[in-house]
């Protein structure tokens, strides 16, 4: 029942030791990042004795009790010195009008003996008798003028009557008028005026609150390494509310904050993960995976020991200790500058939330790994990689700058001493990088550039032999190095492993040279004489013998991996027709006369693959033409599509097409037959026999002088 259980295919195992590898770094992730959480307990109580003295372990501003009664104070204090704010009560003003109004009417429209017993309570008898007798026009003008001194009175908000503005206000309006009437108005609007302004309780609050909020706080004040309490020292109040602010008081662990570091882990390197598997040959998923997550998990385990206590100044800001340039310029070289920025981006938030979830921290960490990516895209020397630690070095001292201006930061002090460890933090990160930097290409067997520049020496015993042996492979393999470097340019792929893989894609032809049309130096073809099927076993297996040589002269896999796909598994189509000429049947397939492959697996060994092909077939040309050159281009092109040769290998349709204009481009200025690779080989043996004799002429001088 369980046996199928442990009959696992490759592909099976290799999917559970990725779902393993991910499962264990967002552990591993997840506890480094949650350790500074974890509560360190304090068990002292007031008054006890410290036996040893105890530092902050980490920057803290917290709030004190004393820090809340002085808050409250000032709040208070606040509060109390901010007047109310008065809104003038409409309703209060429409009253007052419409109360003028039916005086006047009351007055216009009943007879003295009917007026009401209240209009006596405003107006003497005499007055009361005046304004009756007054014209109508004129009663009504004084009414209106009335209303209206109200309404401006009213208007400037009353809080409370002031008889002698009142006054005025009669005064100055009706100075038209008569003193009687003057009177009468004085009169009826102090008799019914009243205040209206009254607090308006919701805007007064809302200013509190906005003074309140720009209140600076009191708080205390602790930074890493600052002592709390020295040893032989009584414990008091304020220092348990520092224990218990830096959760070292009696605590216990947050699950909650284990929770939300796993989430953020969690998502950061399923993040990661989907991006390799997505954009990169599955191949070599596992490898670059595994890559990945060691470096990200190393410099994140940095950032932690950073953490701990150390005797630099306080100035020194403490992230700048880690030197994340070594994440993106391992893995620029060693895999992509894509994956360099995603997993430096990855590291600055998981070190970011070590410490806290600072911006400062995160903003530093990011800008120096994206620039550390685009700074050492192009260093092929060790030299270049020692140069660009000091570019970043002084990017660095920048980014530094900008964090202390924006901290508002005015101590020389600090932007001299931080300086001076950001500019460090880079050259150390390339120093370090240069030394560890062979140890990561032997551990994931990785080939970096400057591995690859190192075997693109000519010199190299098995380009000698080539050169010796198989001269018109010599040839073609130079040929096809600087088609293919071209076009590799040209899509953005490695051009370096597109030019040396080149120079040795072709090394399995060293064990029968001659059986090779380009080492056929005279009419004598030996595939003449012999079977077709020999013939082809002779030629499909110089990929074979090919990867036997690399292994053995150990040169790199992913050199190795060219020379099995350069081929795929095309068609020996000459001796396949050849085969059923001449035994008089059709095979009932052609899979005996292909090579086995595997077909091309990345963008570098498709484009080694269509080089190869197209050098071959344009050698083969008569009366070479532009023309005829761009439908044999064409016509290979088209017979790999149709043979699903690419089907295998990430290049698209675009990058296809590109490829095929960098060949057209190169060719366009040839206008003669196939190459002759016998006055190649004579340019060569006269080139030595020069050199010989120029040798022997110095020997001979020397000896004369001598």
């Amino acid at each position: 029942m369980f046996s199928g259980m442990f009959h696992l295919n490759k592909d099976q195992l290799k999917q559970y030791i990725i779902y393993a590898v991910l499962a264990l770094a967002v552990l591993i992730n997840t506890a480094i990042i949650y350790s500074p959480f974890i509560p360190k307990n304090i068990n002292l109580e007031v008054n006890d004795t410290a036996l040893s003295t105890i530092t902050a372990p980490r920057y803290i501003e917290f709030e004190s009790r004393q820090d809340k009664i002085a808050n409250k104070k000032t709040q208070n204090h606040i509060k109390n010195t901010i007047p109310p704010v008065y809104s003038i009560n409409q309703t209060i003003n429409s009253a007052i009008i419409e109360n003028i109004a039916l005086f006047f009417d009351d007055i216009a429209s009943n007879p003295m003996d009917k007026l009401s017993i209240y209009i006596s309570q405003i107006l003497s008898s005499e007055d009361t008798f005046y304004l009756k007798s007054i014209s109508n026009d004129m009663f009504q003008q004084l009414k209106s003028d009335t209303l209206s001194i109200t309404n401006t009175l009213l208007s400037s908000g009353i809080k409370e009557i002031n008889h002698a503005v009142v006054k005025t206000s009669v005064s100055e309006s009706l100075q038209s008028y008569d003193p009687n009437l003057q009177n009468i108005a004085y009169h009826i609007i102090t008799h019914y005026l009243q205040p209206n302004l009254t607090i308006d309780q919701e805007q007064t609050n809302l200013i509190i609150k906005q003074a309140l909020s720009s209140q600076i706080k009191q708080t205390s004040i602790y930074k890493k390494g600052q002592p709390i309490i020295y040893q032989g020292e009584r414990i008091n109040g304020a220092q348990i509310e520092v224990f218990k602010a830096l959760n070292m008081y009696h605590s216990k662990a947050s699950y909650i904050e284990l929770f939300g570091i796993f989430i953020f882990t969690l998502i950061g390197i399923l993040i990661l993960d989907r991006f390799i598997y997505y954009f990169y040959k599955r191949a070599y998923f596992l490898k670059y995976i595994c890559l990945s997550l060691l470096v990200l998990t190393l410099l994140v385990l940095i950032g932690r020991l950073s953490l701990l206590p150390t005797y630099l100044p306080s100035d020194v800001l403490i992230y700048l200790l880690i030197p994340i340039s070594i994440s993106s310029m391992l893995l620029t070289f060693l895999v992509s500058s894509n994956i360099a920025l995603i997993t430096g981006t990855l590291i600055s938030i998981f070190i970011s939330l070590l410490f806290n979830m600072s911006f400062d921290v995160f903003i530093f960490l990011f800008l120096s790994t994206c620039f550390t990516t685009f700074t050492v895209l192009k260093a092929y020397k060790r030299s270049d990689l020692i140069l660009s630690g000091y570019f970043i070095g002084a990017f660095n001292i920048f980014c530094i700058i900008g964090i202390g201006l924006l901290s508002k930061e005015t101590s020389y002090s600090w932007y001299g001493i931080n300086a001076l460890f950001a500019f460090g933090n880079g050259v150390f990160s390339a120093m370090v990088t240069l030394a560890i930097l062979p140890y990561f290409e032997l551990l994931f067997k990785i080939t970096t550039n400057q591995t690859l520049l190192e075997l693109a020496n000519l010199n190299h015993p098995l380009l000698k032999r080539l050169m010796m042996d198989a001269p018109g492979t010599y040839q073609h393999s130079l040929m096809v190095a600087n088609l293919s470097e071209a076009a590799a340019e040209s899509i953005g792929a490695n051009n370096i492993l597109c030019r040396v893989g080149s120079y040795f894609h072709d090394i399995g032809k060293l064990k029968r040279p001659v059986f090779f049309s380009e080492n056929q130096f005279s009419e004598d073809n030996p595939h003449e004489t012999i079977a077709p099927r020999i013939s082809k076993m002779i030629i499909l297996s110089h990929v074979k013998e090919g990867a036997d040589l690399a292994i053995k002269h150990k040169l790199p896999t992913v050199l190795k991996d060219l020379i099995e796909q350069h081929h795929g598994t095309s068609l020996l189509s000459v001796f396949y027709t050849q085969a059923i000429s001449k035994e008089g049947q059709v095979p009932t397939t052609d899979d005996e006369f292909r090579y086995s492959g595997p077909k091309p697996q990345t963008k570098e060994a498709g484009i080694l693959m269509l080089a190869d092909s197209v050098e071959a077939a344009t050698r083969s040309i008569e009366k070479i033409t532009p023309q005829k050159i761009e439908n044999m281009i064409n016509k290979i092109f088209k017979d790999k599509m149709d043979d699903l040769q690419l089907s295998e290998c990430p290049l698209s349709l675009n990058e296809i097409f590109t490829i095929k204009s960098s060949f057209l481009y190169l060719f366009r200025g040839i206008q003669h037959n196939r190459v002759d690779y016998v006055k190649e080989v004579e340019k060569l043996n006269s080139q030595d026999n020069s050199q010989k004799n120029s040798d022997d002429d110095i020997t001979s001088t020397d000896i004369k002088k001598s």
